[in-house]
């Protein structure tokens, strides 16, 4: 392994589909990749492998109409799955929001949510000053021996599958925290109607 590496107390790259599978499914409460196209970075400390950050096209199709922006100039933050880490995830992430934007220099927007059931409110979210936007209508989510599934995956399985096995699992109403992160800061304008006050964080959620 390269000595400049070892030494680097973080290193951030582009990974693997692999590793980032790896990260998602150990270290990630939702222990399933998201799907569609994806932007893909590794954690280092030290040398060592500490998980990564994913970025994609999310399940809402229609996400960038909230800034008025084509889907290209939008993308969310659809997985952080990290293990035992001494820098703060905000720093990873913004980290992260650099390099995606000096190589994906079209991005305008970017958003992502925080699940209350996981007692998670925002906290990396609003350290990074990003926007917070309330809290999403309520969506169908599915549950199978701790993994989740949106309920586009589970639909699309019921269609190529008429035996699909619904028995097995769980539906569950979901409303999650949305918050957005402005490269262009001037497409605010689209949104002074939705933005609210930061929920309150608790003191065991990670930042």
């Amino acid at each position: 392994m390269d000595s400049k590496l070892i030494d680097r107390d973080l290193y951030i790259d582009y990974c693997s589909y692999r590793a980032s599978e790896y990260s998602v499914y150990k270290w990630h409460y939702s222990k399933s990749m998201p799907s569609g196209k994806l932007v893909r970075f590794g954690v280092w400390e030290k040398g060592k492998f500490v998980g990564s950050v994913i970025f994609g096209t999310g399940a809402n199709m229609n996400m960038s109409k909230i800034v008025k922006l084509l889907n290209y100039e939008v993308c969310e933050l659809v997985r952080v799955a990290l293990n035992k880490h001494k820098n703060p995830v905000s720093k990873i992430v913004s980290y992260c929001l650099k390099k995606i934007k000096k190589d994906f220099p079209n991005l305008k927007a970017i958003i992502s949510y925080a699940d209350p059931r996981q007692n998670h409110t925002g906290k990396i979210y609003q350290a990074m000053n990003w926007t917070y936007l309330g809290i999403t209508a309520p969506a169908i989510h599915f549950e199978k021996n701790g993994k989740f599934y949106h309920s586009r995956t589970i639909n699309q399985q019921r269609r190529d599958n008429k035996n699909f096995d619904m028995s097995q699992f769980t539906r569950i109403k979901t409303n999650k925290h949305k918050y957005i992160y402005l490269f262009d800061k001037s497409l605010i304008i689209h949104i002074k109607d939705k933005i609210t006050k930061y929920p309150c964080v608790s003191s065991s959620e990670n930042g």
